[in-house]
C-alpha cells in the first residue's frame, strides 16, 4: 500500500498527494473548452441571427457558467504550489485575463435577467473577482507570482474597472426595459392599422430595445470594450514573447500539474483570443452607436433641469438632483477617459463609416425607402430610431416573414365548406351534447385533435388525408390560441399536454386490430362489410381499446356523439366529419386576435421581442384567411382587421 496517507516514523507521508494533479489540469482544460464552446455556439447564433451585437444566450451570466468559470480559473486560487516555469508563471496571467473576457461577454445578459436574478448573480461574480483579485495579490506578495508582475497589475486593475462597469449596468438597465416595455405597448395598443402594422411597428420598436443591445450601445459599453481589449493585448503580447523568444524558465523544477500545464494555457489562451475577437466585433460594429450617443448626456441633464425647474417638489429633493448629477458625472468621466485609447479604433470605424455611406447612397431607392419607413414610425409612435437599427429591423423580420405561408389546403377547405352557425349546426349540437354530458365542459384542443384522430382511423385516407395535412399546418396557431384563452384550470393543462402528445405520437392506426377483435366481426368478415358499416364499428369500438382517462373521457363524448347521427354513405359521413373539423377550426381562429393582444399586453420586458416576433409570425401565416374568418377583436381597441396591406411597411 505504500502508507500514502498514514503517517510514516511519525512523519505524515504526502507523497501521494500530488499524484491526481495532473488529471485536475485536463479538469480545467475541458471547463475552459466548455466555455470556449458556449462562445463560439453564441456568436455563431448571432451572426446566423444578423444582430451584431452577438446576444449571450449559452454563455451568460448565470449560475452555471459562474461554476465553469471558476473551474477554469482554478491556478490562480492556488496559493501553495510552486510554478517555476516560465509556463507555469503564464497559466496564472491567462487564468486572470480570462476572466476579464468572460466579463466583457457577459455583459450584454444583465439586461436578461430579472432584477433580483441579477443582482444575485452580479454578488456572486463579485465574490469571485474579488477572491481571484485577493490571491493574485497574495502569490505576488509571497513570490508564488514572479513573472509578469507589471502585466498583472494592469489586469487585475481592468477586472476591478469592469465590475464596478457590471454594477451599473445591472443597476441602471431594468427601469430602461420596464419603460421601454410600456411604449411598445402602448404603440400596440394605441397605433394606427391594423393588427399587422401594429406589431410590425412594435417589432421594429422592440427590435431597437432589445434589452443586450441596448446595454451594449450604452455609452459606457466603450469602457468595457476597450478595457476587454487592452487585456487581450497584454496578454498576447507576454505569449507572443514567450513563444517567439523561447524564454528559458527561471527556476528549476516542475509545477505539481506537469504535462497537462501546456494544456491549461493553449486552452485559456485560444478562449481569450475567440471572446477578444467577439468582443472587438462588438465594439467595432456599434462604435457609432455608442459615440453618437454621447450627446444624449447633454440633453439628459437638460432635460432634468427642466424637471426640476418645472415641479418645486424637485427642486427642494436636494437628493434627487445631487444622485442624477452624480451618475451623470461618472458617464462623462468614465466616457472621456475610455474614449482616448477608443481613439485609433474610432480612426478605423469613421474610414469604414464613409465607405458603408457611399455604398448605401449609390442605392438610391433603398434610401427613400428606409425615409419613408422612418418617417411612418415617427408617426406610429414618435420613436427616434436610426437607419441601422431600422435597416437591420427590417432585413431581420423580412427574413422570417417569406417563410410563414397559409396553407393552401386550408384556404380550399375554408372556401369549400365555410363554418356554420345555424343553431342546429353539428358543432352547436356537439356544444349542446358536450354541455349534457357534463356541465360546462367547453370544447377544447383535444378535441380537435381527436377529431382528426377518428377521422384517419374511420374513413378511406383518400378522403381524411387532407385533414391531418391541415391541423399539422394550423397545429401551431391553435395551440396558441388554446394556451391563451383556456382557463388555467389543471384540468385544461392536462388537456393541453394529452393534446400535444397525441398529435406528435402516430394515429390510431395500431388499435385497429384490437378494435375489430372487440367489434365481434372475423377479421375477414370485417374487411367484407360496407365502407359506412365498417367506420361506424371502429367509431364505436374505439373507447373501448384505451384505459380510462382523459383522452378516453373526451373520445367518449365524442364518438357517442357521432354515432348518434343517421349517415346514408360514406361521403356523407366524411362531410359531417369535415363541417365538424371546420367549425371546430372557426371556433378558435377567431379568437386569434384577443390571443395576441393578451399574449403581448400580459407578456415581460425580457420576452417582448420573441413574443412580437411569434405574434407577427402567426399573423403572417393566417394573413390570407382573413376574408374567411370573422375575426374577434379585443373588446375597447380599434383594431378592426388582422391584416390589411393599406399600411404596408417597404421591403416587408
Amino acid at each position: 500500500m505504500g502508507g500514502q496517507g498514514n503517517c510514516v516514523d511519525g512523519k505524515l507521508d504526502d507523497s501521494g498527494y500530488s499524484s491526481p494533479v495532473p488529471l485536475i489540469g485536463l479538469y480545467i482544460t475541458g471547463a475552459t473548452l466548455v466555455c470556449l464552446l458556449f462562445i463560439l455556439v453564441d456568436a455563431f447564433a448571432g451572426f446566423r441571427n444578423r444582430k451584431r451585437w452577438l446576444p449571450c444566450r449559452l454563455f451568460s451570466l448565470n449560475s452555471i457558467t459562474l461554476t465553469l468559470l471558476s473551474i477554469a480559473v482554478k491556478l490562480p486560487l492556488d496559493l501553495t504550489s510552486s510554478m517555476p516555469r516560465v509556463q507555469d508563471q503564464l497559466s496564472k496571467l491567462t487564468s486572470t485575463t480570462l476572466i476579464c473576457i468572460c466579463m466583457g461577454i457577459f455583459m450584454p445578459s444583465l439586461g436578461t435577467c430579472r432584477e433580483s436574478e441579477s443582482f444575485n448573480n452580479m454578488a456572486a461574480l463579485s465574490i469571485f473577482v474579488v477572491t481571484i483579485a485577493v490571491n493574485v495579490c497574495i502569490q505576488m506578495y509571497t513570490g508564488v507570482i514572479i513573472l509578469y508582475r507589471a502585466e498583472h497589475i494592469i489586469i487585475l486593475f481592468c477586472m476591478m474597472i469592469l465590475l464596478v462597469a457590471l454594477w451599473y449596468f445591472a443597476s441602471e438597465i431594468h427601469s430602461q426595459n420596464e419603460v421601454s416595455h410600456d411604449g411598445i405597448k402602448d404603440i400596440f395598443m394605441k397605433g394606427k392599422g391594423s393588427m399587422l402594422h401594429r406589431l410590425k411597428v412594435s417589432y421594429l420598436r422592440g427590435y431597437d430595445s432589445n434589452p443586450q443591445f441596448m446595454l451594449w450601445r450604452c455609452p459606457l459599453s466603450i469602457l468595457v470594450a476597450t478595457l476587454c481589449i487592452i487585456s487581450s493585448v497584454v496578454l498576447m503580447r507576454v505569449s507572443f514573447r514567450y513563444l517567439v523568444s523561447k524564454t528559458s524558465d527561471v527556476c528549476e523544477g516542475v509545477s505539481i500539474y506537469k504535462w497537462s500545464m501546456a494544456s491549461i494555457v493553449v486552452s485559456q489562451i485560444t478562449t481569450i483570443l475567440v471572446g477578444g475577437l467577439a468582443i472587438t466585433f462588438r465594439f467595432f460594429s456599434l462604435f457609432g452607436h455608442t459615440v453618437g450617443e454621447f450627446g444624449m448626456l447633454k440633453e439628459g441633464v437638460e432635460d432634468a433641469e427642466a424637471i426640476i425647474a418645472y415641479n418645486p417638489i424637485f427642486r427642494r429633493t436636494s437628493f434627487f438632483y445631487l444622485k442624477f448629477y452624480a451618475r451623470k458625472v461618472v458617464e462623462i468621466f468614465v466616457i472621456t477617459i475610455s474614449l482616448l485609447p477608443s481613439l485609433p479604433f474610432a480612426f478605423l470605424e469613421g474610414a469604414g463609416a464613409k465607405l458603408s455611406e457611399s455604398w448605401h447612397n449609390s442605392n438610391t431607392e433603398k434610401e427613400v425607402a428606409m425615409e419613408e419607413l422612418k418617417n411612418l414610425i415617427h408617426d406610429e409612435g414618435e420613436m427616434d430610431l436610426d437607419k441601422w437599427t431600422l435597416r437591420k429591423g427590417v432585413n431581420d423580420m423580412k427574413k422570417w416573414i417569406e417563410k410563414a405561408n397559409t396553407s393552401n389546403q386550408l384556404i380550399k377547405l375554408l372556401s369549400k365548406t365555410p363554418p356554420l352557425h345555424q343553431h342546429d349546426s353539428p358543432f352547436r349540437r356537439l356544444k349542446a351534447y358536450y354541455d349534457s354530458r357534463k356541465s360546462g365542459y367547453q370544447v377544447s384542443f383535444l378535441s380537435v385533435v381527436l377529431l382528426v384522430r377518428v377521422a384517419n382511423i374511420s374513413i378511406p385516407h383518400f378522403l381524411s388525408g387532407s385533414l391531418s395535412s391541415i391541423l399539422n399546418e394550423v397545429f401551431e396557431v391553435l395551440q396558441f390560441v388554446d394556451k391563451k384563452m383556456s382557463a388555467s384550470s389543471f384540468e385544461n393543462k392536462k388537456k393541453y399536454v394529452l393534446a400535444e402528445a397525441l398529435h406528435e405520437s402516430n394515429n390510431f392506426n395500431s388499435l385497429l386490430p384490437d378494435i375489430v377483435r372487440k367489434s365481434g366481426y372475423h377479421d375477414g368478415e370485417f374487411r367484407n362489410q360496407p365502407q359506412l358499416i365498417q367506420s361506424i364499428a371502429i367509431v364505436k369500438g374505439l373507447k373501448t381499446v384505451l384505459h380510462r382517462d382523459y383522452v378516453r373521457d373526451e373520445l367518449a363524448m365524442l364518438t357517442d356523439f357521432i354515432q348518434q347521427q343517421d349517415f346514408e354513405s360514406i361521403g356523407e359521413f366524411y362531410g359531417y366529419m369535415e363541417q365538424l373539423f371546420v367549425d371546430m377550426l372557426n371556433e378558435f381562429l377567431v379568437q386569434l386576435p384577443n390571443a395576441i393582444f393578451r399574449e403581448i399586453i400580459e407578456s415581460n420586458g425580457e420576452d417582448c421581442e420573441k413574443t412580437i416576433k411569434f405574434a407577427l409570425k402567426v399573423v403572417c401565416k393566417m394573413e390570407q384567411l382573413e376574408p374567411l374568418v370573422r375575426w374577434s377583436f379585443p373588446v375597447g381597441t380599434t383594431i378592426t382587421q388582422l391584416a390589411s396591406h393599406d399600411h404596408e411597411l417597404p421591403f416587408v
